[in-house]
């Protein structure tokens, strides 16, 4: 479309020329990149490298670092190009990375490494990226419930982090992650700092990348997890939720809406283009002859540049607050000028994600049949506008945000549910009876006695152990020599406090992303030194730097000689790219037990299992325990989710169980037509099913998966009854996703069979 409709007008003359170079660039080199990284989920390196060699990456870095020093609203202007002329993955890639930048820029003072980063921006071609969202409370990304920090001395942080999305997972050279303090209170996910993380100190797996646009993004999950030193900390601690409003929204929601903005006017310029030559000679008019696509254009160009006239509105407020964006003036940390704009910023990303919806289904329409075929390019443009309205903060919450402080007030948004809404509990009572009444007292009564026995039966070590928050102790070891009935004596492998070299004996593919390693103890009569149900740690040297990663083995703790390992792997994580390449005869590094579930036989009158996924692995240890002592008089019940019949593992070995003590129970999110068994999500009806009740028996409920199969079968045993201190669950996070479901005070398992 003509240069008549882009507001130019806000831009100097130097600034109008840098977009000029800018446009070139995404003519020759980004816009052809674009087609190759939608059609083969290729990250744009390519395009980002060539923006560092302009000096853009380190655009709002000051000139004294070695950036352009550029303002708020030459960015956002900056992205829209970016998205309208070369690469929507590119322009949502590069907000992610200004976003990062902003929230460095933010704390760099009095911060040597992080200033020296920033220096290297461009020189050194590197990409940043925000880990916010979390996997257990998604878009909510300001909710990290899978994240915690230790202070283990004055300089350093044992610190562990899950992220659900993350642009750029796996594939950034450095990422600033939020997390709880070190300092903060049981509970209370108000308490925020961030961290400046290094590409090999990550998790993720972009393999797993698919959506309907963005193929570039390379969105995905990653792990954060190790001991990092204090100088990390971006900002003092408990800044992270200023850090939020001041830096990460208003940095992403103007320049996400400035990208969508641009997908909005890169659909118009194809669809001009096809209209304009599209000819029907029967009535002798061209399709943009016709009022009815006259109409689309006009309302279309009304609608962005009313978006982009926002963008750019709220973008000269912020230049003005912040002098430019001068950065020198957060030396003040109390000074955040940009905060005050936020339900105006909620607002530019909601009309700006509108708008492109709208935009992208009209141009579709006017283009016909041509606008569907992918060669004019129209549809990866409809693909990629899509992301708007999803992208957390979503569309939903952005205008529920807007709605609620329009009509109450800032102050009445409860980031972290921390304020009680007594009007919707007494209009809730209002519509039960009598009998309902005393249901619910009785209930919340129940609930009351017990978060008061928690409080009192509380064990003073439990969550003190940042690995193993459900211990009342250090990890048990077997430290004992076993004499076997063959009159065989067994030694202990490992120990919790030194390392032992373990060789790799042989290796087997468990699915297409998942493979069994077994190693060898030092001698073939030895045991482990573990307990069924424990987990070790495992060591590597990769390239100078000291590796670990935990893991639950599969072998029962009677497999002599011998232990074995399963491994899901991640493209882009150094141990599991490490572990890829082992060959037989190679050496590992072991230590353990280091905690973990501590299984005792004919402890328990019922034990019920409850897995998804890869967290059948600690699982598939007990069902092997139990199932190989014919003395032990347990029953089992597993209950286990996977997507699709493909990713059951181990099926083939637990359908040859002919046991009366354990019933298998396998359900399936995609379940084909000749499937028996459940299908779904494991819900409250199927536990309901298949788990004893809690009348008395010794029964102990373990589990292991993803944070939203815990809550969600953990919702579904507190409706049903079951008590909290029954339930154990693998992972760092455990007890507090059990207090998120159960309250704050109840009393929790321990991690024995008691």
């Amino acid at each position: 479309m003509s240069s008549d409709f882009d507001p130019d007008f806000v831009l100097t003359d130097t600034q109008k020329k840098l977009l000029d170079d800018v446009r070139e660039l995404c003519r020759i080199k980004i816009k052809p990149l674009a087609i190759k990284s939608d059609r083969d989920y290729v990250y744009p390196r390519e395009s980002m490298n060539a923006l560092a060699e302009m000096g853009l990456l380190g655009l709002i870095i000051p000139k004294e670092l070695g950036g352009l020093g550029e303002s708020h609203v030459f960015c956002s202007m900056f992205v829209e190009t970016l998205a309208r002329y070369g690469c929507s993955s590119t322009a949502m890639i590069y907000t992610m990375h200004v976003s990062c930048l902003a929230t460095l820029l933010l704390r760099y003072h009095n911060n040597p490494l992080v200033k020296d980063l920033l220096t290297r921006i461009d020189k050194d071609k590197l990409i940043g990226t925000l880990s916010y969202s979390d996997p257990a409370t998604g878009g909510h990304f300001w909710f990290p419930l899978s994240s915690k920090v230790k202070e283990l001395d004055e300089n350093t942080v044992k610190l562990l982090k899950y992220g659900s999305w993350a642009t750029s997972s796996g594939c950034a050279d450095f990422y600033v992650v939020q997390t709880l303090s070190p300092s903060s209170a049981p509970g209370d996910y108000s308490d925020l700092s961030c961290f400046l993380v290094y590409k090999d100190e990550i998790r993720a797996n972009t393999d797993d990348w698919e959506a309907l646009g963005m193929h570039g993004n390379m969105s995905g999950p990653l792990v954060i997890e190790g001991i990092f030193k204090k100088e990390r900390m971006v900002g003092p601690p408990g800044d992270g939720r200023l850090s939020n409003d001041e830096c990460v929204d208003p940095y992403f929601l103007l320049n996400s809406a400035a990208c969508w903005n641009g997908i909005s006017l890169a659909c118009m310029d194809l669809a001009k283009k096809h209209v304009t030559r599209k000819a029907h000679a029967d009535v002798g008019m061209r399709v943009c002859d016709y009022p009815t696509i006259q109409d689309y254009f006009g309302e279309g160009v009304c609608d962005v540049n009313a978006s982009r006239a926002l963008v750019l509105t709220v973008a000269k407020e912020m230049d003005q607050l912040s002098n430019n964006n001068d950065w020198s003036l957060h030396a003040d940390l109390t000074f955040a000028p940009r905060m005050s704009l936020l339900h105006w910023l909620w607002q530019v990303k909601f009309v700006a994600a509108k708008t492109v919806y709208q935009i992208s289904d009209k141009m579709l329409q006017s283009c016909g049949g041509s606008g569907y075929k992918t060669d004019l390019g129209l549809e990866r443009l409809l693909r990629d506008g899509k992301a708007s309205w999803v992208m957390g903060p979503s569309n939903e919450v952005l205008r529920q945000f807007v709605g609620r402080a329009c009509l109450l007030g800032m102050e009445s948004i409860d980031y972290w549910d921390q304020h009680l809404n007594n009007r919707v509990i007494y209009n809730e009572l209002k519509k039960m009876n009598v009998e309902q009444k005393k249901e619910l007292a009785q209930k919340l009564l129940k609930e009351v006695d017990m978060e008061e026995k928690g409080i009192d039966s509380k064990h003073p070590y439990q969550e003190t152990d940042f690995e193993n928050p459900f211990n009342t102790c250090p990890p048990a070891v077997n430290d004992k020599v076993i004499k076997t009935s063959d009159g065989l004596y067994h030694s202990p492998a490992l120990k919790p406090d030194t390392w032992t070299s373990l060789k790799l004996k042989s290796y087997r593919d468990v699915s297409n992303k998942m493979g069994a390693f077994v190693f060898t103890l030092p001698n073939s009569t030895d045991h482990t030194g573990c307990f069924a149900g424990q987990y070790m740690s495992v060591r590597a040297n990769i390239k100078g730097k000291e590796h670990t990663r935990y893991f639950s083995p599969v072998s029962r703790t009677s497999d002599y000689g011998k232990i074995e390992l399963v491994m899901r792997f991640e493209n882009q994580g150094i141990m599991s790219n490490y572990f890829k390449n082992l060959k037989p005869g190679q050496a590992v590094d072991f230590q353990g037990p280091c905690g973990g579930f501590e299984y005792q036989a004919g402890a328990l009158d019922h034990l019920t299992l409850l897995a998804s996924g890869g967290g059948i692995t600690p699982i598939m240890q007990l069902v092997r325990e139990v199932m190989a002592n014919p003395n032990d008089q347990t029953h089992i019940t597993l209950l286990y989710f996977s997507e699709n019949c493909n990713e059951i593992l181990f099926k083939e070995e637990l359908d040859k169980y002919e046991d009366k003590r354990l019933n298998i129970i396998y359900t399936l999110g995609e379940a084909p037509d000749n499937w028996e068994g459940e299908e779904g999500f494991i819900d409250t009806h199927m536990i309901d099913q298949y788990v004893p009740k809690p009348n008395g028996l010794n029964h102990k409920i373990v589990m292991c998966g993803g944070p939203q199969m815990i809550l969600s079968c953990l919702f579904s045993l507190h409706s049903l009854g079951f008590p909290s201190e029954s339930i154990f669950v693998y992972g760092q996070f455990g007890t507090e996703q059990v207090k998120m479901v159960y309250g704050r005070k109840v009393a929790l398992a321990s991690h024995h069979c008691d």
